[in-house]
């Protein structure tokens, strides 16, 4: 979770003042300056994303390896290089020259850990895309939470958590025959525009406001329930919140003039056994209070992007389920990527 917050923030601040980038700039004699396209390799070229097959052509229409995807990846994100003495995919020798980037890219959860190979000079596909951006945004667990979700493409079958991310985020769009082609071929040009896109909304930055005009966007705190081991009650948990803004943006609501409502303070919990005794809403300062205690647990939860801690006293045990800097910091990226910069903070 800190990798990825630390990684947004870091992104924004190396592509300060490199957008936007006008079509005009690109000097490649390939692309049409009518393009689709043109705007963003201009900008890919421009924030040093990746460049042309040579000095003057950018290589429209041509492909770009699994490996050459990543060094673009790592350069997005702005992730210091590592180079371990020995080598994570048997087919990723440490003199070839890709071999720090795909070990960055491991090091910082984009590549899946169950797989012994890496195959970088196989065309990166659509579906890999989506997976690999998915996966270094630190969105890994939300993915596995939406394998159901709907999606509007009939040839998604695999990966669908991860694509439903990628296009709700409208990081990677479909065709206009309702598919998505998760095993086409990505082309050079989708590509600089999928990066574009992201490194767009990795540039922005959150501000909190009192409301006034804003369309406010409450996600409601889960009830207690004695039937697990823990009460779980985490304040705007990461899915929830995930759903209430993807619902808000699929209603055609301006998503800049939302502010998301989250709760400074968070929830307690008191149970004797496996019955509630009792169960409030409780302020920061409460919850500071229960901090200092001798013999509390405290523990985060990159499921719920939340704190919570555990304190016994006799037969009762109180857990409390709390918002922190780092909880709220993970939250507002998440806004952020959907397009909305505004959110509210209230106490109990």
């Amino acid at each position: 979770m800190k990798q990825r917050i630390f990684a947004c923030l870091l992104a924004g601040c190396l592509l300060l003042g490199l957008l936007p980038v006008s079509a005009a700039s690109t000097t490649y004699t390939d692309v049409p300056a009518s393009s689709w396209a043109a705007a963003d390799i201009a900008a890919a070229t421009e924030a040093g994303l990746f460049q042309g097959v040579s000095k003057n052509t950018f290589g429209m229409g041509e492909t770009m390896t699994r490996a050459q995807f990543v060094t673009a990846l790592v350069r997005l994100f702005g992730w210091k290089e590592v180079t371990p003495a020995t080598p994570t995919f048997s087919d990723c020798a440490s003199w070839r020259w890709y071999y720090s980037a795909v070990e960055t890219a491991y090091a910082h959860d984009a590549l899946p850990s169950y797989s012994t190979t890496f195959r970088p000079n196989d065309a990166v596909t659509r579906e890999e895309m989506a997976s690999m951006l998915v996966r270094a945004l630190g969105y890994t667990a939300l993915a596995g939470q939406l394998t159901g979700s709907s999606l509007p493409f009939s040839d998604v079958t695999s990966n669908k958590g991860y694509i439903a991310i990628a296009y709700d985020l409208g990081i990677i769009t479909g065709y206009a025959d309702g598919t998505f082609r998760p095993k086409g071929l990505a082309t050079r040009e989708q590509v600089a525009a999928v990066l574009v896109r992201l490194m767009k909304k990795l540039h922005t930055s959150s501000m909190e406001v009192s409301g006034g005009s804003y369309i406010s966007l409450e996600v409601e705190i889960p009830e207690a329930s004695a039937d697990t081991t823990v009460p779980t009650t985490p304040p705007q948990a990461t899915l929830d919140l995930y759903e209430a803004l993807r619902a808000c943006q699929e209603e055609g609501t301006n998503m800049s003039r939302v502010a998301v409502v989250f709760t400074a303070g968070g929830v307690a919990t008191v149970t004797r056994g496996s019955r509630i005794v009792s169960t409030q809403k409780v302020s920061r300062q409460q919850v500071d209070s229960y901090l200092i205690r001798s013999g509390v647990k405290n523990y985060y939860s990159d499921k719920y992007d939340c704190s919570y801690l555990i304190y016994t006293s006799g037969s009762n045990q109180t857990t409390i389920w709390y918002q922190t800097e780092e909880s709220l910091s993970a939250k507002l990226a998440l806004c952020r990527l959907f397009g909305v910069t505004h959110y509210i903070l209230k106490d109990a």
